[in-house]
């Protein structure tokens, strides 16, 4: 229920008009830990845009943020975003920045980050389909 929740949300952001949208679920954690099981994506490829929304993203800003959103091929996307006040036990608020590359065709995403100023290597792999 809260990811039906989570969706309409993403659908009633700035990017509304959404051409596609994903429903991305974590399978592969990297030991870096900073990775949601569950990722919402929504992209334009007319307009360039992309969102993001993630159980970070809620706990930090509430809504979906935009990402950059770059085309390398009509299978592969790579959406890059920072989230900023991201609360953890052990460092308290820190920023990440994520690169996720989604290939729609296959129903796969992998994504790498960094967590500014630790050494963290933040890593994960996971299935995608699409939503809208």
């Amino acid at each position: 229920m809260k990811y039906l929740i989570l969706s309409a949300v993403l659908m009633l952001t700035p990017l509304a008009a959404t051409a596609q949208s994903y429903d991305c679920k974590t399978a592969n954690f990297g030991n870096g830990g900073f990775v949601a099981p569950r990722i919402i994506l929504g992209m334009d490829e007319k307009a360039n845009a992309a969102s993001v929304f993630d159980g970070f993203i809620k706990d930090a800003h509430k809504a979906p943020i935009p990402a950059k959103l770059k085309k390398w091929s009509d299978s592969r996307f790579q959406f890059n975003w920072t989230t900023k006040g991201i609360t953890t036990k052990n460092v308290g608020a820190g920023t990440v920045s994520y690169k996720l590359t989604l290939c729609p065709q296959r129903g796969s995403f992998t994504l790498s980050g960094r967590l500014h100023g630790y050494d963290n290597v933040i890593s994960a792999t996971g299935a995608c389909k699409r939503i809208k």
